[in-house]
């Protein structure tokens, strides 16, 4: 799999004539629904022989830039999406920069500049889906528009994807979960259990256990609290840990035997922090 930058992409027209099944989003965490949206996508570009499945996502939240929510870090770090991606059967993932230039587009315009980056024979995209300056073009306009910048293309439109209660699958009802500590809840929305990129932190010898300044990640951070986890390394082995989390402190603590093992790993300097996979809530604030 590979990433691409859009404004690059668009320059060069590496792949303008390259066959390929879209789908566009923020993706944000890439929940349950989001990973139905991109498997529809997947299904449909097997359906049209040598099309590539193409990712169309953002750099930033358009809604956090626009400051139209009141979040501001994102649940996934690009790093840890890629492999997401990968493993969902996703081709190229195109990456915008959601610049204030680009947020002047119209979405018809945004649409177009799409088209032209590759031969779009579909175009997947959820239900709620919005794009353009004020986010006012939906897909209904879509529909209206997609035939004048591509070749016979169809925009399929997934049903929307629902919990076992009917509730909308979300980012929303994610981040709400999360910072209330409830991690198993996250799990059960996500798919999986909820990732913190660790790449960025420094595996030092003799650094054990572990104690990182919270202004160190990049992704929203569950509050203050206890939780049973997974320190995931580079090596692809993992240790079951105790995470504490402060009001300016992450330190993990072996949750096991194991503790006298993670320490000679770490200072013997050849293991490398991956991420670390929060499994549940054991005590919070909230």
């Amino acid at each position: 799999m590979e990433f691409y930058d859009f404004d690059q992409l668009y320059i060069s027209g590496k792949f303008a004539h390259r066959k390929a099944v879209a789908s566009i989003g923020v993706f944000d965490g890439l929940h349950l629904g989001h990973q139905h949206i991109i498997r529809q996508a997947v299904s449909e570009a097997k359906s049209r022989n040598g099309s590539d499945v193409v990712v169309f996502t953002f750099a930033q939240n358009p809604k956090m830039m626009l400051k139209r929510t009141q979040f501001n870090l994102p649940l996934l770090s690009l790093r840890l999406s890629s492999t997401l991606y990968e493993s969902l059967g996703v081709d190229k993932v195109v990456v915008i920069d959601f610049s204030p230039d680009f947020s002047k587009l119209t979405g018809e315009e945004f649409i177009a500049k799409c088209c032209e980056l590759f031969d779009v024979k579909a175009l997947v995209v959820g239900e709620n889906f919005r794009c353009g300056q004020k986010a006012d073009t939906d897909v209904n306009a879509i529909k209206s528009f997609l035939h004048r910048y591509t070749d016979s293309a169809e925009l399929i439109v997934p049903k929307m994807y629902r919990l076992t209660d009917g509730t909308e699958d979300s980012s929303t009802l994610i981040r709400t979960a999360l910072m209330k500590g409830k991690m198993t809840e996250v799990s059960a929305l996500l798919g999986r259990d909820y990732s913190l990129d660790l790449a960025h932190i420094p595996s030092r010898k003799n650094e054990w256990p572990l104690c990182v300044s919270i202004e160190s990640f990049v992704q929203l951070l569950p509050p203050p609290g206890v939780y049973e986890a997974f320190l995931k390394m580079h090596s692809d082995r993992s240790f079951a840990v105790k995470c504490t989390l402060d009001d300016s402190r992450l330190s993990l603590a072996a949750a096991d035997e194991n503790g006298m093992e993670i320490a000679h790993l770490i200072r013997d300097g050849s293991y490398r922090y991956d991420s670390l996979e929060f499994v549940k809530e054991l005590h919070t604030t909230c």
